[in-house]
């Protein structure tokens, strides 16, 4: 679904361009405006499949985010448990909502799908007996076919049908109209898609009229011939006498005004049909291959007043880089690589806040050396800003400034972690209102309160919280998101303890010993909790780097 909005936005700004021009270049044959949105319904069927494989770039067009960063929140349940645990997953609002709009979109889909299959179908078997008018049908092999009644039409007349239903398989019409109509079956929910469906079969109808004057029949004449089928579709009831055939006329009224009206078609100069074409295609291409992001907010981002940057040593990472050289502002960041300067810049908003769901963004793209070489930083600001601006908006604008960074965000398949019940059932201890679990080290109020400690090669955290707020936490501890799916409501007083290893690389410092027979997060979480921890799939950012460059010289 987020494909297909997407490519319905693009489709649109390729549209609204593309009509800009035609009035601009006054292109009013409609043959050429024929082809030129015959062309737009190719884009828009094809978009789909450009917009999930195709190259990529950074398009700003959507409005400015309300903040330097986006947090996807896990909605929290606190209620005490009671009876047997039911499974719910986090967020059912949403799901819901979006299933909903799935489902109808499905059966839009479906219904549209079925009624152009059945509609190919019955014209492979149409017979005249079924049409009260002339009609050219067939997606790839066009054939005529004419009314019982065109055996009584005078010779002109049917020189004339000939002529148009002719022309309609020369130019391929029935295989554009199909293509239409497949288009306003995907994008069933765009006005977009019906407009163009109506307009090409009304400008084949003009192209067609056009060709049969150019002919030499007389104007007149073929306004009446014209309105002797009217009368006959009338009569009929519907132009063709078959289910899922519907094929209504196409504005007789306007096209017997423009047959009468005696002004030929304007011939468009090479030039100009030349510049048409080429803005035109110059517009769908950016728009097609641009991605989507959110334009710049209209404040400046904040600066730093100065910053030192300086590539750091391997064995200088206890002293701050080349000759222990003294901070010379607020924010000094040493021995650090790219990656983690980008960490630090992009996952963490103005107020301090971190994605609660994606704790630790994925990062793609970027050479190697963003990985191993490592750089001290001193800035010096102007005022006293906060520490999580200047790690975050302000280092951004270090970041693009002299590392030439260029960075977006995509949503991807993530690998998370999902959090159930074990077969054996929860073994969580429910919290007393105004007690803890234990004495709080970091003092403050107790729920939602986390600290852990080190207890010889194990690690013990403690905590007072929902299974949601214990899933952010462990979110934390793997560097990956954990999705509490456990449906448990209330407020618990969770232990853990157990052996970190490459999993929870960040919960102990590297040079402090570890017990490979310890039980792992994974183990201790089933064992002690009666919870699960497993590997899944799941929508998530990444950050994207486009470009990246060693930084500028001081």
């Amino acid at each position: 679904m987020t494909i297909l909005f997407e490519s319905a936005i693009r489709v649109t700004l390729i549209a609204a361009i593309i009509g800009l021009v035609l009035f601009a270049m006054r292109i009013k044959t409609a043959s050429v405006l024929h082809a030129v949105w015959a062309s737009v319904v190719v884009w828009m069927l094809l978009l789909p499949a450009w917009v999930a494989w195709g190259p990529k770039a950074p398009l700003r067009i959507l409005p400015p985010e309300a903040g330097s960063t986006r947090t996807i929140a896990i909605p929290m349940v606190q209620a005490p448990v009671a009876g047997p645990v039911e499974i719910q997953a986090p967020g059912d609002a949403q799901h819901y909502a979006f299933n909903w709009v799935l489902g109808v979109y499905l059966l839009g889909l479906c219904i549209l799908l079925l009624r152009l299959a059945i509609g190919t179908i019955r014209a492979s078997r149409l017979t005249s007996a079924r049409c009260a008018v002339p009609v050219t049908v067939g997606v790839l092999h066009p054939r005529i076919i004419l009314p019982e009644r065109s055996r009584e039409w005078p010779q002109a007349q049917l020189d004339a049908v000939l002529v148009h239903e002719g022309e309609h398989i020369r130019r391929r019409d029935p295989l554009f109209q199909w293509l239409a109509l497949l288009n306003r079956a995907l994008f069933w929910f765009h006005p977009l898609a019906w407009w163009l469906e109506r307009k090409l079969s009304a400008l084949a109808e003009e192209a067609c009229d056009a060709a049969v004057l150019a002919r030499g029949c007389d104007a007149r004449e073929y306004s009446e011939y014209l309105l002797n089928l009217a009368r006959s579709v009338q009569r009929a009831g519907t132009r063709i006498g078959a289910v899922g055939m519907a094929m209504p006329g196409i504005g007789l009224k306007h096209r017997i005004r423009q047959i009468l009206s005696g002004i030929p078609a304007p011939r468009i100069s090479r030039p100009r049909m030349a510049c048409t074409v080429a803005v035109c295609a110059a517009a769908a291409a950016m728009l097609a291959a641009g991605t989507l992001i959110h334009a710049q907010s209209a404040q400046p981002r904040p600066q730093f007043e100065v910053a030192s940057i300086r590539s750091c040593d391997p064995g200088a990472q206890g002293n701050g880089g080349r000759g222990g050289e003294p901070p010379i502002a607020n924010l000094r960041l040493v021995c650090t690589t790219v990656v983690q300067l980008i960490r630090s810049a992009y996952d963490t908003s103005a107020d301090g806040q971190k994605s609660q769901m994606f704790p630790t963004l994925p990062i793609s793209g970027g050479p190697s050396w963003i990985n191993t070489e490592r750089y001290t930083i001193n800035a010096k600001a102007e005022g006293r800003p906060s520490q999580p601006m200047m790690r975050g908006p302000m280092l951004q604008s270090l970041l693009e400034d002299r590392f030439q960074l260029k960075i977006r965000r995509e949503i991807r398949e993530v690998p998370v972690y999902v959090l159930t019940v074990a077969k054996s059932g929860p073994k969580l201890k429910s919290s007393q209102e105004g007690s803890c679990p234990t004495p709080n080290p970091a003092g403050g109020s107790c729920p939602g309160s986390v600290w852990a400690e080190r207890k010889g090669t194990s690690v013990v955290v403690d905590q007072q919280d929902t299974p949601d707020g214990f899933s952010r936490m462990l979110s934390q501890r793997l560097g990956r998101p954990v999705i509490d799916k456990t449906g448990i409501k209330g407020m618990f007083d969770f232990h853990l303890e157990f052996a970190p290893d490459e999993t929870t690389g960040g919960t102990a410092p590297p040079d402090v010993a570890t017990d490979p027979s310890g039980p792992s997060i994974f183990t201790a979480v089933q064992e002690q909790l009666g919870l699960k921890l497993e590997s899944a799939k799941g929508p998530g950012e990444v950050l994207v780097i486009d470009r990246v460059e060693r930084p500028s010289e001081n």
